[in-house]
């Protein structure tokens, strides 16, 4: 069994696409719908499925660049942890946007896990994480959740004054910090060991900024996990946790239908990001392809 947790805010048609893409007896799908969406029709969604089971977790109001972007992930993690029992176990567990896809089939997914079981597709960026990294954590960031000018400019003063009195958050808890990609594709021990660390870490990452991109690597380094991680030293390259994203064409580039032999000819196991809205052909041509359609 396969557990997918879905982060989505906008793009519900595309969500729609991605669930279909999914449904499979073996895999359950949890999804974290932003406080700020109204009127989002979560029976419809529900009901979508022939085989999967989908829930929704609780929800949070989300900000870019603040502590809320950790949150959501932290109850997605914590949702799909809890749900499951002796007999309905989890061997991985993946996070995804909801504007991504996956590229492969479902047989081919858990073919492809199950001859890497054990190990963590997880993102680095560097083999070391740099200051601006660590400085995400290393110092308190206040009013991220604030996106207006004088929040921001004192959140830049604070942040200046904790510089030069020499303020250092992760001191007293020694540890070390390390930094990619926020998706990953993780296993059930690990996606266990990190929502019983949730108490210790959420002090850490509280007050963080853009902490959802040191998150999973932060807490996979300080522990016995970091030896189990796919492609370690892969140099940026996203395949260390098995996606295609490509970052030189755009913020990232959004996939169009002149990409799709690009994209099926990937060994990745999933890609982002897509728009439906402007772009519907490049979605329904790879469900019709990973679906044998």
């Amino acid at each position: 069994m396969h557990a997918y947790m879905i982060i989505a805010h906008n793009q519900f048609k595309l969500l729609e696409y991605l669930i279909k893409a999914l449904d499979d007896e073996r895999n359950d799908i949890f999804i974290h719908i932003d406080s700020k969406v109204k009127n989002f029709d979560f029976n419809y969604f529900e009901n979508l499925t022939k085989y999967s089971n989908v829930y929704f977790t609780d929800r949070t109001s989300i900000t870019w660049g603040d502590f809320s972007q950790v949150k959501c992930e932290m109850i997605l993690l914590k949702a799909a942890v809890e749900n499951q029992t002796e007999d309905r176990r989890y061997s991985y567990f993946h996070l995804i946007s909801g504007v991504d896809l996956p590229i492969k089939s479902n047989d081919y997914i858990h073919d492809f896990f199950k001859e890497n079981n054990g190990t963590e597709f997880i993102h680095y960026t560097n083999n070391t994480a740099d200051d601006l990294a660590i400085n995400r954590i290393k110092y308190y960031h206040f009013f991220r959740h604030k996106r207006i000018f004088i929040y921001k400019l004192l959140s830049f003063a604070l942040f200046q004054l904790q510089r030069l009195i020499g303020v250092n958050r992760l001191k007293k808890n020694d540890i070390s910090v390390q930094k990619g990609c926020n998706w990953f594709s993780i296993t059930g021990n690990l996606a266990e060991y990190i929502v019983d660390k949730i108490p210790y870490y959420e002090n850490i990452f509280k007050y963080s900024y853009c902490a959802d991109e040191v998150f999973v690597q932060t807490i996979v380094e300080n522990s016995e996990f970091k030896n189990n991680v796919y492609m370690r030293n892969s140099s940026d390259n996203h395949l260390a946790c098995a996606r295609l994203i490509d970052w030189k064409r755009g913020n990232p580039y959004v996939f169009r239908n002149e990409d799709f032999e690009e994209i099926i000819s990937s060994p990745a196991i999933f890609a982002r990001k897509f728009d439906y809205d402007n772009y519907p052909e490049i979605v329904e041509k790879i469900l019709k392809h990973i679906k044998n359609e």
